[in-house]
């Protein structure tokens, strides 16, 4: 409250940049974050902090709408170019429009703006859609696959200070094996694997059946942001975050489903500190007797996150980071919480519980170097439990992720190449009591795999004018879980079954069924309308997975017309 009365000045709205990468800004916010103007390590990006540092209001077009891809720094020249030229605000009674109303309405503004003369109140609304078809070459029946999303998408500007957004998606859909496989919790072609117990849409929430093989769900998302001053920012809010540089993040993702959240983000030149409180979910009974006819309570668990971003150099940025899940609910659903769950500073909680205590300590570091112009290297290091008594894995939970970013691949403009690394050992994020595992709605914080695995990823992004293609190679070896023996391949299994007998020796990573991964996705696409990522897209995914003998493939081919906001990851 006493924020409030600060007399700071604010230079653009408090918004969210949507995360989503197909259509992501990493190429423009790569160089200024290295010169030590962005803080890239938490997602989603502020508005008000991208335009900052280019020191204008190019983030959107004017204030109004917020295309995905800003246009593209001439990384050789080593200097912003024509962002004047391309960035000329729409909404200034100077300014004619050169295209008729219906051109500008799909190509460049959003379906319905409102707006005072004074440009203090700005609302704007979109609909939001997926409209998506494809057939599984593999699959023998023939059926036909389909994803029918419609929604809504309101954004809006109260003043310099506040800023809102909300949304909601209806969905049915369709999927190939494999994905049906995940939702239902069986497996028909890996019996002996028993960590397939999600019950979920992959990042969607729960369902309920469709037809013969379909899936209706729907979710909401949103969240009102208010800045004080230019060094604070509060947000409250239901949606996702990402800490990292990578593809994935080992740390905490948006893999899972939405969740509420209070965000307290403060930021002075070279340093960033983000304080996240969260509520999760785990979907099992919350414990009181639930009512005829109603929906049933899940158990609730709180966490709290913090993330210390450093900009070291021009060339270096490092980041420090610690979650902790919090006891989750007694038999009557309710949370027992003390002050010291609100403490917000870093690392308090890992020296007052310590990594192996009543509560699920997670803690982690990021690193950002710059090589050059158009390179830089990334990782991520992550510490759920250390040994110490000499048992192996089940006291040694850590994870690694090493990474690279190359910009203008060959000195081609637009084509950018990503390669990763990830590897976690067995057991990692998993506790003694189940329901303080590091999960949320039945599906892990951190990287879809889980834990006890080892990946590699490759991302190769092209874009010309306004069409745009990928290629992404995941290629991951896993160590899963069997009937009567936990391997640490489940993190939804106790720390207190563990099987020691694998626990000898530190060379155990990837311990019990070996599973075996590739997945490759083809794209190629035009967008539309950067305001939503209205686009329109074909492509083939390519997947293989082997364990214990039985192999299972998918060849799922797809067209789509959509608007695309959101990441959902189906390569595990």
């Amino acid at each position: 409250m006493i924020l409030a009365f600060f007399p700071f000045h604010l230079t653009a709205q408090q918004k969210n940049i949507p995360s989503q990468r197909d259509f992501d800004i990493n190429a423009e916010v790569f160089l200024k974050s290295l010169n030590g103007g962005i803080h890239t390590g938490f997602k989603p990006y502020l508005e008000r902090d991208i335009n900052q540092a280019y020191g204008g209001d190019i983030c959107g077009v004017y204030r109004y709408n917020i295309p995905m891809m800003i246009v593209s720094h001439d990384f050789n020249k080593g200097a912003d170019t024509s962002y004047t030229n391309i960035y000329t605000n729409k909404y200034d009674s100077a300014y004619t429009p050169s295209k008729s109303w219906l051109h500008r309405k799909i190509k460049t503004e959003n379906l319905f703006i409102v707006k005072d003369t004074s440009d203090k109140f700005i609302l704007t609304i979109d609909p939001l859609f997926n409209f998506e078809f494809g057939k599984d070459l593999e699959d023998s029946s023939g059926e036909k696959l389909y994803k029918n999303t419609r929604g809504i998408l309101v954004r809006g500007d109260i003043g310099s200070q506040f800023s809102f957004e909300s949304s909601f998606l209806e969905n049915q859909a369709t999927f190939v094996q494999y994905i049906d496989d995940y939702i239902i919790g069986t497996d028909t072609l890996f019996p002996n694997d028993i960590n397939y117990q999600y019950r979920v849409i992959p990042g969607q929430g729960r369902s309920k059946t469709f037809k013969l093989n379909g899936y209706d769900y729907g979710f909401a998302s949103g969240y009102v942001s208010y800045s004080p001053g230019e060094h604070f920012n509060f947000q409250l809010g239901h949606g996702k975050h990402f800490v990292g540089d990578g593809y994935r993040s080992l740390l905490l993702s948006d893999n899972a489903f939405n969740y509420p959240y209070l965000r307290i983000t403060t930021s002075f030149g070279r340093l960033q500190y983000t304080n996240l409180y969260t509520v999760f979910m785990n979907l099992t009974d919350g414990g009181v007797t639930t009512p005829p006819f109603t929906e049933r309570l899940f158990q609730k668990k709180a966490a709290s996150f913090q993330f210390l971003s450093l900009n070291l150099h021009k060339s270096v940025q490092l980041g420090f980071f610690q979650g902790l899940i919090w006891q989750a609910s007694d038999a009557r659903n309710e949370m027992r919480l003390d002050a010291s769950y609100f403490n917000p500073l870093i690392f308090v909680s890992a020296v007052q519980y310590g990594l192996d205590g009543a509560h699920n300590v997670v803690l982690g570091s990021t690193l950002k170097i710059k090589i050059a112009n158009t390179l830089s290297l990334y990782g991520q290091y992550l510490a759920d439990d250390l040994s110490k008594d000499g048992r192996g894995s089940l006291h040694n939970k850590t994870g690694f992720q090493a990474g690279l970013k190359y910009f203008d691949l060959f000195t081609i403009k637009n084509l950018h190449l990503q390669l990763e690394y990830n590897q976690v050992r067995p057991y990692t994020y998993a506790h003694k009591k189940t329901s303080q595992n590091y999960s949320h709605y039945n599906q892990p914080l951190a990287h879809p795999a889980g834990t006890n695995f080892r990946e590699a990823a490759a991302i190769l992004n092209y874009r010309i004018g306004d069409f745009f293609s990928e290629i992404r190679y995941v290629s991951r070896q896993a160590g899963r879980d069997s009937a009567g023996a936990h391997f640490g391949g489940n993190i939804f299994s106790s720390d207190n079954t563990a099987f020691y007998g694998y626990n000898s020796t530190v060379n155990d990573q990837n311990q019990g069924l070996r599973l075996n991964v590739s997945y490759l996705d083809l794209r190629l696409g035009y967008l539309v309308n950067p305001v939503t990522n209205l686009n329109l897209v074909l492509g083939a995914s390519l997947r293989t997975a082997s364990l214990a003998g039985a192999e299972n493939q998918s060849a799922f081919i797809y067209v789509g017309f959509r608007t695309s906001l959101a990441n959902y990851y189906y390569d595990f």
